[in-house]
């Protein structure tokens, strides 16, 4: 179930409802349903979608919307996002101090909602893939 203070209800699914209503109490743009919401979403999935994966940095937001505050000065819902410092995530300090900087993943499963997990367990082969910087 969702937890939004302000939200006049919870939700224990995505569906538009919860996203417009997630989107008003947040202040945000409803570019989700500007795009075509659900139908689109679903269009989308329909067609078949390739999982890609990445090793990045963001110089204009300093990766502050991922987890830490942002805007830096909106307290209200939808600002705090996680608890990394605002003065956190700066792209130039971190690509000077961590040039060798590398991700590895591992364990990623693929099958039907369900199947990935547990005793049953019935996934294709376990991809794992490197990026190095």
């Amino acid at each position: 179930m969702t937890n939004i203070p302000g939200m006049s209800k919870a939700y224990d699914s995505i569906s538009t409802e919860m996203c417009t209503a997630t989107k008003e109490i947040f202040g945000d743009k409803n570019d989700f349903d500007r795009n075509g919401g659900m139908k689109a979403m679903s269009d989308a999935l329909g067609r078949g979608m390739v999982l890609v994966m990445s090793l990045w940095d963001d110089h204009d937001q300093n990766m502050l919307w991922l987890d830490s505050t942002y805007p830096k000065d909106k307290t209200s819902p939808g600002g705090p996002r996680g608890s990394c410092s605002t003065d956190s995530g700066n792209p130039d300090q971190l690509e000077s101090q961590y040039p060798n900087s590398y991700v590895k993943y591992g364990e990623i499963k693929v099958g039907e909602i369900g199947s990935t997990y547990g005793s049953n367990a019935s996934y294709q082969d376990e991809a794992v893939l490197q990026l190095y910087q």
